[in-house]
């Protein structure tokens, strides 16, 4: 490849031999939420079961009483239940030893035990307003309770033991019906018994406690960086899921709180409990999809698979719930539960939108993006607003209205910040048509209660039969479509070739190859810039390739080595970029940034080690090629720049690069190596090849993933990086999941010129206007002499 070709030319990193931890998988996310979602099914039925015995136990009084401190409870535990098991789940998907996840675990049973006892103490507080001391007293101890054994929820959820977690989910469920039938009907102790049942349920957790991994020992010194950081994570997931719970039970406690006769309070409580379903469905796929969405962070793909299962399964339910007719509402409850007829639409609703809420609010802590806070505390506003206001107006049915009134937007608000941060694509494709048509036969119908319950049956039949037969299939997002659906190079090599090359390179499982096919594999692998890396995997029948390889990489290592030694020695720092001193190296040059003021003098440095000097005539200001006599010559950057478009500049580049003890030279941290890699797509190349890909694969942290958007913002280009990330990560999962990618996956022709777009108004902006009108005038000529090539670099 020439000067001209490339621009700026790289290195492929070292491979690794096997898929790293992190790499999420949909299937695990998605068998997960089945799992988890047939066990918060089994749940609801045990606790709408348990609720409605209780109606039948406990007098209207007493049932708004229990009903009002297990929703305080549960408001106050459902930061519990996601903050600490959370942060402790993603802490254990993105751990690298034994001793991080201790230490994970130490924290976090530490935590629970002293943030516990503050919350009990609150509910305490907020349950004295309403309940007698004892029963008080009782829904204190089940909070504590309940914050303590968090631990075993986050270490079953982090290792990803989901069925384990469904199970023992439903047995504390079960354990919670018999001790509060007995505790009610047997021993007599009213509301006291039927909250100390909560109490009780969680014993399970207690016997599964993770013991053995609580003893693993930490290393000590990064441990305060550690904690510092979990602690972080635990506040900023805290204050998300706090405003979740607050919105999911504002309405309830206003209820027990304002001057509600008590059989419109026990209704409304009732219709609430009826009415949350889709909040506890939402639950349960963000606890499956969470650790998949930790490691990967800002994926589209997993998102929207976990959108499209939420809207299986809530919208159907949603309209069986709305739709209860008044005679089947007065078999199940008693009649002093009339008015839940007509308040039951309202509840549906609302628990619709809240579930909505809730899984957009995963999406954010899933990538420690816990500003969104922000968002929902305006949500909050209107959620306590819009009830009083329906009070005022209508009573009990004007403060219902009211609640779907304050979580509609609310929700609104949080998934409009999704989208504008994701795209559109982020939500997938909802299928709305069917939940519609099921809404309106079962409106059709419900003056019939015996065929409404037909109908409602076979919805649920049907909705269950889609929800376990769902397939994460990834949306139409603009971002991923690029990987799903490019199209094969016309050279590309036939599908046993692809398949060696995949799994060799990608899964560090090479398979029994003929000649032939590996033959057919290095001519993909030269196109994809790996040809040195399948020639490890194949030393015997590619020896001879092997051998240039290793040879290529030893010229590359003492050529860089000189180089970096010649320009320490002028006080000229360089930072290698695009290129891994420990990888296989066969390429002709690779490149260093060096500061612009010093330029200059990095050229002097190093004409005595060049015997030639070339540039390229529309990057003569920023870029030059310096050849020794043998080996990969030196590519010398005043910034990392395309065509003497500067998009990082090299201070910036240098203020955050790190030494390498093995050569010298300076290379960059995480979150700038993602954005050259991507940015070297996406305004030079608008491919990604293998090499870049394996490069890619290890920088898709959430940590990561936020401080490079950080800076691609500050730098003018925000959009493109999201774009050209979308699609390296839709390549990423694809070939993690083992499906076939064409290789080098393309990307869009109007993602680039819409970048090339967005960063000229930048520069024009910072007052670089011929900077900017060189951008704007390279980006078409550009695009279209890499498609005319067909994105070969």
């Amino acid at each position: 490849m020439t000067v001209s070709d490339t621009g700026l030319d790289h290195t492929a990193p070292s491979l690794p031999h096997r898929p790293p931890p992190s790499a999420p998988h949909h299937g695990t996310a998605e068998r997960g939420a089945r799992w988890i979602t047939a066990g918060a099914v089994a749940v609801g039925v045990l606790n709408y079961g348990y609720a409605l015995v209780l109606t039948r136990l406990l007098d209207v009084r007493a049932f708004s009483v229990f009903a009002a401190g297990q929703r305080v409870v549960l408001a106050a535990a459902s930061v519990a239940l996601v903050a600490l098991p959370w942060v402790l789940a993603q802490a254990l998907a993105r751990a690298g030893s034994e001793a991080e996840r201790g230490g994970a675990i130490r924290f976090t049973a530490a935590l629970g035990l002293v943030s516990g006892l503050v919350a009990a103490g609150v509910v305490a507080l907020i349950a004295g307003q309403f309940a007698g001391p004892a029963t008080t007293l009782m829904l204190a101890l089940a909070t504590l309770l309940m914050y303590v054994t968090t631990t075993t929820l986050g270490w079953l959820q982090g290792t990803e033991r989901l069925r384990t977690l469904a199970c023992i989910t439903v047995g504390e469920a079960a354990l919670k019906f018999a001790a509060g039938v007995l505790l009610v009907a047997v021993v007599g102790l009213s509301d006291t018994g039927a909250v100390a049942a909560l109490g009780i349920c969680v014993l399970p957790l207690v016997v599964c406690w993770p013991y053995r991994a609580h003893a693993a020992r930490t290393v000590r010194r990064p441990r305060t960086r550690v904690h510092r950081d979990l602690g972080r994570r635990v506040r900023g997931i805290a204050a998300v899921q706090a405003m979740v719970a607050l919105v999911a039970s504002v309405d309830v406690v206003l209820v027990a709180l304002l001057p509600v006769a008590d059989a419109d309070a026990a209704s409304y409580q009732a219709s609430a409990m009826l009415g949350r379903v889709p909040l506890f469905l939402a639950g349960a796929i963000s606890t499956a999809f969470f650790p998949a969405l930790s490691r990967r962070g800002d994926t589209n793909s997993l998102t929207a698979s976990a959108v499209r299962m939420y809207l299986v399964i809530a919208l159907p339910v949603s309209a069986v719930c709305a739709t209860v007719p008044s005679a089947v509402i007065g078999v199940l409850f008693p009649a002093e539960y009339a008015r839940m007829s007509a308040l039951l639409a309202f509840a549906a609703v609302s628990g619709c939108a809240v579930g909505a809420l809730n899984l957009a609010a995963t999406f954010s802590q899933a990538v420690d993006d816990f500003r969104c806070v922000r968002t929902q505390a305006v949500g909050l506003v209107l959620c306590v607003a819009a009830p009083l206001l329906g009070w005022q107006a209508g009573g009990i049915i004007g403060l219902a209205a009211g609640s779907v009134c304050g979580t509609v937007p609310a929700a609104a608000l949080l998934v409009g910040r999704q989208m504008r941060r994701r795209g559109i694509g982020f939500l997938a494709r909802p299928a709305l048509l069917e939940p519609l048509l099921i809404t309106a036969v079962l409106i059709a119908v419900r003056p019939a209660p015996l065929i409404w319950l037909a109908v409602a049956t076979l919805a649920g039949v049907r909705t269950a039969a889609r929800f376990l037969g769902h397939r994460g299939t990834p949306p139409a997002d603009p971002n991923a479509r690029p990987a799903k659906a490019a199209a094969p190079h016309p050279t590309a090599p036939d599908g046993d070739a692809a398949r060696v090359l995949r799994d060799a390179l990608w899964t560090g499982t090479p398979p029994p190859a003929t000649d032939d096919t590996l033959r057919r594999a290095l001519t993909l692998a030269r196109r994809n810039q790996v040809e040195g890396h399948l020639a490890r995997a194949y030393p015997e029948q590619l020896a001879d390739t092997l051998a240039a390889a290793e040879s290529a990489t030893r010229d590359f290592r003492d050529n860089l080595a000189e180089a970096t030694d010649r320009l320490r020695a002028h006080g000229v720092p360089a930072v290698l970029i695009k290129g891994d001193p420990a990888g296989v190296y066969t390429y002709d040059n690779f490149d260093l940034v060096v500061p612009a003021a010093q330029w200059q003098d990095a050229q002097q440095a190093l004409s005595g080690w060049a015997v030639r000097r070339e540039t390229y005539w529309l990057e003569r200001s920023t870029k030059v090629l310096l050849r020794p006599p043998r080996g990969p010559a030196a590519h010398l950057h005043s910034a990392v720049s395309w065509f003497g478009v500067p998009v990082i500049s090299a201070d910036r580049l240098l203020a955050q690069a790190a030494p390498d003890p093995s050569c010298g030279c300076l290379l960059p941290e995480e979150a700038a190596a993602l954005r050259i890699w991507l940015a070297h797509a996406l305004f030079q190349n608008l491919t990604l090849n293998l090499s870049e890909l394996l490069a890619l694969r290890p920088l898709l942290r959430p940590d990561v993933i936020a401080r490079a958007r950080r800076h691609a913002a500050r730098e003018g280009w925000q959009s493109g990086f999201l774009a050209a990330l979308g699609v390296a990560t839709a390549a990423v999962e694809r070939l993690d999941d083992g499906d076939a990618v064409p290789l080098p996956v393309t990307l869009p022709v109007p993602v680039s010129l819409r970048a090339g777009a967005e960063h000229a108004r930048h520069l024009a902006g910072r007052g670089a206007g011929r900077t900017a009108a060189r951008e704007a005038a390279l980006r078409l000529p550009l695009v279209v002499t890499k498609t005319l090539r067909g994105g070969r670099s």
